[in-house]
This record gives C-alpha cells, sequence and structure tokens, in this order.
C-alpha cells in the first residue's frame, strides 16, 4: 500500500513538473520572443523625439542669445617702490553673452549680467559671424547683478523675430531639465544640458540671492546668456559658478532679472522699497535663547529711516508681513523691494516676548551708501564687500573694506577669510573702499600674480592672510 502510494506522488510530483515546464516556454514565447531580446529597453524612437525637441529649442532661442565684448578702463595704480610712480590707466577686454528681450522704437534691448558691462568704455554685441554692432548702457543694478544695453536695429536681419519668450521662474521645481546657451570662452552659442538642482540658493555675491542651482555647464563667458526650459521659454540669466566646483552653476531668476530690467529701460534706474534695517536670519542657538523659531531678528536701525520713526527697535522679531509668515531674510527683503516707495504696510513683531502689530510706510531706498546697501560682489573670489561707515571707522580706529558675506567653496573661504574681517591693505597698499580693492587685485591680476598678500583686522588683531586669485 505505502509502495503504491509513494508511485502515485512521484508520477504527481513529476506531471506537475511537466506542466510547469510547458508554461514556462509558452511565458518565454509569448514575452520575449528571439528576435526581441537585444532590443534597447528605450526605443530609438523615444530617443529621436527627445533629440527633435531638443535641437528644435535651440534653434528657437539661438538667435536671441548674443555674445557681448565690453573695454573697461583700469584706474592706475600707484607702486609701493622706493621711487613711487603712477602705472597708467590700463584696458580690460571682458566676454559674456546676453539674451534678447524687448525690441521697439527701432532699438533691441538685451538681458545681460552688470558685472559683464559695468564701468565699460565701449560694447560691441555680436549677434552672428557677419553682424556686430555696437552697444550702450540703458542702466545697471549691481545690488542683482542685472544689466541692459540697447542697439540700434539697423543692419540686424529679422530684429522682431530674435525676441526671446521669457518663462515663470517661480513655478519651477527641482529636477526639471534645463539648457544652458552662451559663451564660454568665446565659443559662441554652446549648449549644455542638466537639471534644476536647487531653487533660491545664495551664495554670497550680491545683496539681493535666490540663484537656480544648476549643473548645466556655466563656465567664464556664459555669464549674461539664458537658461532655458523645455518649452524654450528663459527661466533664468546665467551668472556664477562656484570656484572649484563641477555642476555647480547659478541663475538670476527670469523674474527678478525682468522685474529689475523693465525699471531699468523705464527710468534708467531701480527703486526698491526700504525699512532702513539690517537684519538677520534666527539660527537654532538664537531661537532656544529667544523663545521664537520663526522669523527674522533686527540688528540695527539707521537713523531717520521708515524703521525708526515708526519704533522699531534693535532686537526685533518680524514675523509676518501683511499677513504673510517671515520665516527668513530673504523673504523680508525681497517683500520689501518690491512693495512701492509710500505704501503703507502691516508688521507684525516679536519683542520682549509678546507680538505687537505696527503699521509702516515703505521708504525709497537712498542712492547714498549706508550700512548693508553699499554691498558689492567680487564673485569670480566669493566675496561681498562694503565700505566702513564713520561709526565703524572711529570705533575700530581703522580704515578698511569689511567682509559681509563669503561664498561657500570659494577662494576666499579656502583662503581662510571669514565674515567680519577688515581688510586693511592688499600687498603694502592700504585700500580704504571696495573700489580700491577691487582696484588692487586687478592689478595683481594683470601683473601676472596668482595670489594677493592681504593684511586683515580680525576681531581687535591684525593678522597676514594670502588671498588665492585663481
Amino acid at each position: 500500500m505505502r509502495r503504491r502510494k509513494m508511485v502515485l506522488f512521484t508520477a504527481l510530483f513529476m506531471s506537475l513538473l511537466l506542466i510547469l515546464g510547458c508554461k514556462a516556454q509558452q511565458v518565454q514565447k509569448v514575452d520575449t520572443p528571439p528576435q526581441q531580446q537585444n532590443k534597447p529597453v528605450v526605443s530609438s524612437q523615444v530617443l529621436s523625439q527627445f533629440e527633435e525637441e531638443l535641437t528644435a529649442i535651440v534653434e528657437a532661442v539661438s538667435p536671441s542669445v548674443v555674445t557681448i565684448f565690453a573695454t573697461q578702463e583700469v584706474s592706475g595704480i600707484e607702486t609701493p617702490f622706493p621711487f613711487p610712480f603712477q602705472i597708467p590707466p590700463q584696458e580690460r577686454r571682458s566676454l559674456g553673452s546676453g539674451v534678447i528681450i524687448d525690441y521697439k522704437n527701432g532699438k533691441l534691448y538685451i538681458l545681460t549680467n552688470s558685472h559683464v558691462v559695468q564701468n565699460a568704455r565701449a560694447i560691441r554685441v555680436r549677434f552672428d559671424r557677419h553682424t556686430e554692432k555696437r552697444a550702450r548702457i540703458v542702466g545697471t543694478d549691481p545690488k542683482t547683478d542685472v544689466a541692459v544695453i540697447e542697439v540700434d536695429d539697423k543692419d540686424i536681419p529679422n530684429p522682431e523675430s530674435r525676441i526671446a519668450k521669457l518663462g515663470d521662474s517661480d513655478k519651477l521645481k527641482v529636477g526639471q531639465l534645463a539648457i544652458a546657451i552662451g559663451n564660454p570662452y568665446g565659443l559662441e552659442r554652446t549648449v549644455t544640458v542638466g537639471v534644476i538642482s536647487a531653487l533660491r540658493r545664495t551664495i554670497g555675491i550680491t545683496q539681493y540671492e535666490s540663484f537656480i542651482q544648476t549643473d548645466a555647464a556655466i563656465n567664464p563667458g556664459n555669464s549674461g546668456g539664458p537658461l532655458v526650459n523645455i518649452r524654450g521659454e528663459v527661466i533664468g540669466i546665467n551668472t556664477a559658478i562656484l570656484a572649484e566646483g563641477q555642476g555647480l552653476g547659478f541663475a538670476i531668476p527670469i523674474n527678478l532679472a525682468k522685474w529689475v530690467a523693465d525699471q531699468l529701460i523705464a527710468k534708467g534706474k531701480v527703486t526698491r522699497g526700504w525699512l532702513g534695517v539690517v537684519i538677520q536670519d534666527i539660527t537654532p542657538e538664537m531661537a532656544e535663547s529667544l523663545g521664537v523659531k520663526e522669523g527674522v531678528i533686527i540688528a540695527q536701525i539707521m537713523p531717520g529711516s521708515p524703521a525708526d520713526k515708526v519704533g522699531l527697535k534693535v532686537g526685533d522679531i518680524v514675523v509676518e508681513v501683511d499677513g504673510q509668515k517671515v520665516s527668513e531674510v530673504r523673504e523680508l527683503q525681497f517683500k520689501i523691494m518690491r512693495t512701492e516707495p509710500g505704501k503703507e504696510i502691516n508688521l507684525k513683531v516679536v519683542r520682549d516676548g509678546k507680538e505687537t502689530s505696527l503699521k509702516i510706510r515703505v521708504g525709497e531706498m537712498p542712492e547714498d551708501r549706508q550700512v548693508g546697501e553699499a554691498e558689492q560682489g567680487q564673485a569670480d573670489l566669493g566675496l561681498v564687500l562694503r565700505d566702513l561707515t564713520q561709526e565703524e571707522e572711529t570705533r575700530l580706529g581703522v580704515k578698511g573694506v569689511l567682509v559681509v558675506r563669503v561664498a561657500p567653496n570659494s577662494l576666499a573661504m579656502q583662503s581662510g577669510i571669514a565674515p567680519g574681517d577688515v581688510i586693511l591693505r592688499v600687498g603694502n597698499r592700504p585700500v580704504s573702499n571696495v573700489r580700491e580693492f577691487q582696484q588692487s587685485i586687478e592689478a595683481l591680476r594683470q601683473a601676472g600674480r596668482e595670489s594677493a598678500l592681504l593684511l586683515i583686522r580680525r576681531r581687535g588683531n591684525n593678522l597676514f592672510i594670502v588671498l588665492r586669485l585663481r
């Protein structure tokens, strides 16, 4: 009996194996025919469609992209030799990119970076291999590194068809495709493709920053060129890279660039709202002692400013503007910047642990230099600098240039420079303002120097630091 059961079980088991083997062969025949086993995972049709779309975008945008040649005059520098003499003014030629954003009254308006054309003695714009024209600066805005130049339309082929389509940078998402077009190292209309790596970045080269970060390759000469989405719309203006970084490019959001450009075209300057305060983010350590986790704290108030007139105080924490929460410096900074001077706004602040509301009439940011409003970027070094105020010079007992911010992984950071340092000398030459610092650095570069010896004041003590220039 037991023997008969074993024989029956074995027969059933073998039958089951046979059935499963047949099923497996059928599945293999249906799912993976021999002629398809080596076929790519992604069909060539999909790749071909992507390639066609990409080339179509580039072809549509390229006529809007121009090469900019700017000639700037570098002032003479006094040398520290026993018999001082003045080096005569030198010419410096810079290369950048631009994108055409408007055409009216026989003029093409080109958006670019301020650092590409600022203080230029002469500017030429190349539209294609056979067309190059002289340009004029409409206006520059170093606080955002945005500039607009204009060119007469005479002898420019199809000027009306060269206007770029602008997108909406407020709707961008991390991971979206991004295409950079520009003229790196003079290689005209070079195209690189990547993704949007991050949004709302601050790297410490301008006063108003909310950069788009991308890994689309950006190099010297790309500055001022467009960052484009897959619809062929300009979403940013390529501006900077982090020194010694790879895949770390930054672009000004087009909504900010257009807001600045519209004002430059209309009146040649940018009008901003102003409260007259110096503010800073609340760190986790500060939050513990303040008992507040959100908002920005007021560190300084300008005498006679709108903030001073309504009774805002150092130590007040701004948590809301017109009912909208404020969680970081950038939010309050951009909100006030875009507010029309003369408009009244509501601020909710925390003072001594209690909330209070204030109405404040926004002023117009003055043209004269004030604390926090005379900052200038040295993008290639990763520095944001400003002149010392008279009060600071008296208190510190020195003349020099204050380091406001240092960009991460920049040449300045790698050299050991820190925010709060006061630069007293470059080489043997004293510097009392940002312009003198920039002139001294440029003179060293013109002489082929790879570094500069700086004398700085840090926490009451003098210190020598070697700043790498390349």
